[in-house]
């Protein structure tokens, strides 16, 4: 059974948790900035369309120990990519961490880069092209001490980004963060609501 990690706005954890489990994900784990679940892939399905809460929904394809540079590099070209995507379609990487003992960060998400586009070498002699604005396929990279996780991401643009607001002022409300402020309010619709805070909508 797949496992999929979602990210989430601070401090909402616990919404998007009791979320995920009424949509009948397993194993659901909170963790700091997101929650860890299996599921089968339509459970994925409905955790993109449905979900208020969730930044993204990242399914999670290698998860292992590393001792340096070389292992996260071997790590990653290891895994058969081109089973997943198509050697035209463009990625991007996106590296985070917590307690990552390398140097460089930005060194990681290049050493990543280079993994994914020397196996499609080996396998096809064709390469990836790198799209950092509007990448086909998004690969996450999470780094925790001597842990390492790969993830590719299945929801494209953050889920928060539903199409309702197409011009928007300086530093808008993200709707993800809206939704689960609501809900920690226990705000129900027909009630009036007023906010004091609401900035530029």
């Amino acid at each position: 059974m797949p496992d999929f990690f979602a990210p989430c706005p601070r401090g909402l954890e616990a919404v998007l948790h009791n979320d995920l489990e009424a949509l009948g994900a397993q194993n659901v784990r909170t963790t700091e900035g997101g929650v860890h679940f299996s599921g089968d892939w339509p459970l994925c399905y409905r955790a993109n369309l449905e979900s208020r809460i969730a930044s993204r929904i990242l399914w999670r394809v290698k998860e292992t120990q590393y001792r340096g540079e070389k292992d996260i590099y071997q790590a990653a070209f290891d895994l058969q990519w081109q089973r997943w995507f198509d050697v035209t379609n463009t990625i991007r990487v996106n590296t985070t961490a917590i307690r990552c003992p390398l140097k460089s960060l930005e060194f990681i998400t290049l050493l990543v880069k280079d993994a994914v586009c020397d196996r499609f070498r080996a396998h096809c002699n064709e390469r990836p092209s790198v799209d950092t604005l509007t990448p086909d396929i998004r690969i996450h990279v999470f780094i925790e001490d001597s842990k390492l996780m790969l993830y590719l991401d299945t929801s494209g643009d953050a889920l928060f980004k539903r199409g309702v607001r197409q011009h928007t002022n300086i530093a808008p409300l993200r709707e993800n963060l809206a939704a689960g402020i609501l809900r920690l309010a226990k705000w129900q619709p027909g009630t009036p609501l007023l906010d004091p805070m609401c900035g530029s909508g």
